[in-house]
């Protein structure tokens, strides 16, 4: 059988098929090469316990750390439209990068977009602006401070850190937070948290859910506050709290033994609110919305 076309038409056929191929290619090749073109890698050195600034509007900002004392940074942009600018100041104890576009430039958003990778010694705090670039965290130990209006915010195994999120959009997604001060506010986007600890964890949400997965483990002190939104949270039957519950204009649901405390300032409304301890009590967990529904339930 001939599997090959012998007509005009299929020859046309197969020749159009062969020049878009080609094509495809050629436009893959040039992307690629435009990338590499674009890619730049840079090292820093920093003192110890120094500051990293990133301002980035749109793109990706990823962060890692890494044994030693400088911060690798590597960047791409996404056009011949914008760049990077890199300050640093005598004492090696500030370094900022921050994306803008060339005088004279009007960059359509994607050729706006710069992604970041870089990695920072331990120690070192990091400060991130963007507007809707995702930022991504992993493994950092100084203090962290993140604001994004529409960009996705994660924070992946941080211990014994001051951890600051602003939101307004987007989630916000913290997890294997250990020891750690940390202060989450976002307007409308959810926040998900799953095994954070420390001192002080407070969370507040205008619009947006809250859900928390651990022990609230620490003896700390955990604030979850939201306008309108839901707060779901699910404890393990070691958790050692001491829990209330309160939606004035929602409802709130109890799945988790807790025992009754006795002589309450303010006696649990039915439907509305509730209050006890589990084991010794060692956390205080506090959890209210004006008009949402909480649930607290048993992992």
């Amino acid at each position: 059988m001939n599997l090959f076309p012998t007509t005009a038409a299929g020859k046309v056929r197969a020749r159009r098929t062969h020049c878009s191929a080609l094509l495809i290619a050629v436009t893959f090749s040039v992307a690629a090469a435009h990338a590499a073109d674009n890619r730049k890698e840079t090292k820093i050195e920093i003192a110890p316990g120094g500051n990293v600034t990133i301002v980035n509007n749109s793109g990706s900002v990823t962060l890692r750390s890494a044994p030693g004392h400088q911060v690798l940074a590597a960047y791409t942009t996404h056009s011949d439209k914008v760049e990077v600018d890199q300050n640093t100041n005598a004492d090696k104890q500030r370094i900022e990068l921050l994306t803008h576009a060339l005088a004279g430039q009007k960059p359509t958003a994607d050729e706006a977009k710069v992604d970041y990778e870089i990695t920072v010694p331990p120690g070192v705090s990091v400060n991130v602006t963007t507007v809707s670039a995702p930022i991504t965290i992993e493994g950092l130990s100084g203090d962290i401070s993140l604001s994004s209006e529409n960009g996705q915010v994660v924070v992946h195994n941080v211990a014994k850190s001051h951890v600051h999120v602003r939101s307004i959009n987007a989630p916000v997604v913290l997890s294997n937070v250990t020891l750690a001060h940390v202060d989450v506010q976002s307007s409308a986007g959810p926040v998900h948290l799953t095994n954070v600890t420390g001192p002080r964890v407070t969370v507040g949400a205008a619009n947006g859910n809250i859900d928390y997965h651990g022990d609230c483990g620490g003896g700390g002190d955990y604030i979850f506050s939201t306008h309108s939104g839901d707060i779901e949270m699910w404890l393990p039957a070691y958790a050692s709290v001491d829990l209330s519950a309160r939606s004035p204009k929602g409802a709130v649901e109890n799945a988790f033994p807790l025992e009754e405390k006795h002589h309450q300032i303010n006696p649990p409304v039915q439907g509305r609110s509730f209050s006890g301890t589990s084991n010794s009590g060692s956390s205080s967990v506090k959890l209210q919305s004006i008009s949402g529904k909480i649930r607290v339930k048993k992992q």
